[in-house]
């Protein structure tokens, strides 16, 4: 499941007239922590540690803190509870286009939106800036795949 964090496909948004038929978005976020004081990986980051590394060696710890999932309407937004009272909003801004990508809008805490289209049930890890009290870095993993069935 984390293998893919770090695969991200930027995309056009949805270029069908049928788009807003589609029912809610499924939305998972997932909660780490990265730590330049050890370098206790957990076994489901260790590809995510590799990419983040890749930008930043001195994150040498990475911990799953929590992962939360909910449905969300599209053109509707919801807030996930990350650490210290910060929330992250995520909004559903297209559905699946015919290409298999979702269109997301999502504010981390201490950065501004971020838009983007994503492909379904891939994972788009985001650093933020946002320091714990213990001086960890905080990390958000956002990926999105229609709850729609077909019948």
């Amino acid at each position: 499941m984390f293998g893919l964090l770090a695969t991200m496909t930027l995309a056009a948004w949805c270029p069908r007239e049928d788009c807003a038929d589609e029912g809610p978005v499924r939305v998972t976020v997932v909660v780490v922590l990265a730590s330049t004081e050890n370098a206790v990986v957990d076994p489901k980051l260790t590809e995510l540690a590799k990419e983040v590394r890749k930008r930043d060696p001195k994150l040498t710890g990475f911990k799953l803190v929590a992962s939360d999932g909910k449905s969300i309407a599209v053109g509707d937004a919801a807030a996930f509870d990350l650490v210290d009272k910060k929330e992250l909003q995520v909004k559903v801004e297209k559905p699946k286009n015919g290409t298999g990508r979702v269109g997301l809008t999502i504010k981390p805490p201490e950065l501004g939106e971020i838009t983007y289209t994503c492909t379904c049930d891939k994972f788009f890890p985001v650093v933020t800036p946002y320091k714990t009290k213990t001086g960890e870095t905080l990390i958000v993993v956002v990926s999105a795949k229609p709850c729609t069935q077909k019948k």
